[in-house]
């Protein structure tokens, strides 16, 4: 009598769970209801364009990246940032209408080139950094372009310059000296 109890219980929770299920359980008959299912599927998958030309995902999360046309949509955050000339693979982006970024390829070395005029922390690198760090004055930077390297080898380096900082990044395992002189031909850009 016990497993008769036991398998008609677990029966009518099979059936309980099917019928919550979108799909499962009877068909009603109301296509409306499928439908309605079936177009949130597709908007929480999609992609959509807010009105500031941000990209959402689903209806409710904006994308804070924005891929810009030129150093030309860096100036409207403020920002004087260009690659430098010898630079492939070049993508301009805008980071929540506040930090630009440039990514670029430089003799076989792939770097991240940021800029903000307002916010504090935004070179976006979490990584552990060796306790010595290495600074460079009269680089033509507002203060001293400060460079840090990375327990795994990458390079940081920071800088500010007409009220807005700059940081770029590698982590690839660059000389001084190549990391020095890629930093000051950025920074007579600035």
């Amino acid at each position: 009598m016990k497993k008769w109890m036991i398998l008609a219980a677990v029966g009518v929770l099979a059936i309980n769970m099917a019928s919550c299920k979108p799909g499962g359980g009877e068909s009603k008959g109301n296509e409306t209801e499928t439908s309605q299912v079936n177009e949130s599927s597709q908007a929480e998958a999609g992609q959509e364009t807010s009105g500031d030309g941000a990209e959402t995902v689903g209806e409710e999360i904006p994308n804070p990246f924005q891929e810009l046309e030129g150093p030309e949509g860096l100036k409207e955050l403020g920002l004087n940032m260009e690659a430098p000339e010898n630079a492939s693979n070049i993508q301009y982006i805008s980071i929540s209408g506040e930090i630009g970024e440039v990514f670029f390829e430089l003799d076989g070395h792939r770097y991240s080139y940021r800029g903000a005029a307002h916010a504090e922390e935004f070179s976006g690198i979490f990584e552990e950094f060796e306790q010595e760090t290495t600074a460079l004055s009269d680089c033509g930077a507002d203060e001293d372009l400060i460079v840090k390297t990375t327990v795994s080898g990458g390079r940081l380096a920071s800088w500010s310059k007409g009220g807005a900082k700059y940081t770029l990044y590698t982590a690839d395992a660059v000389e001084d000296e190549v990391i020095f002189e890629l930093c000051i031909s950025l920074i007579g850009k600035n």
